[in-house]
């Protein structure tokens, strides 16, 4: 992928997969870089954003209610790539 169009800041720096690359969170049991409550609080700044201007995010929508639910399992302080894990479970 990293040689395609595929290619992305993912797969170059903050590999979200366990044990892929080092020195990322996902290799450290998702310990912060950014954590999960700091991408809730981003998304519903956005998603309010979104609305004030008549803007249909449903995208937006999807993400902040996938992250409040992975949020409200107890992984605000991980970091915010262990959506992974919630992501799996589904």
């Amino acid at each position: 992928m990293k040689a395609s169009s595929g290619n992305n800041w993912s797969l170059q720096v903050y590999n979200p997969w366990p044990d892929v690359m080092e020195g990322t969170p996902s290799s450290n049991n998702y310990q912060p870089g950014f954590m999960v409550d700091l991408m809730v609080k981003d998304l519903g700044l956005a998603c309010e954003v979104a609305e004030s201007c008549g803007v249909d995010n449903q995208m937006g929508k999807q993400a902040m209610a996938a992250y409040s639910a992975h949020q409200g399992e107890g992984n605000g302080p991980r970091d915010f790539s262990s959506i992974l894990e919630w992501v799996k479970a589904q």
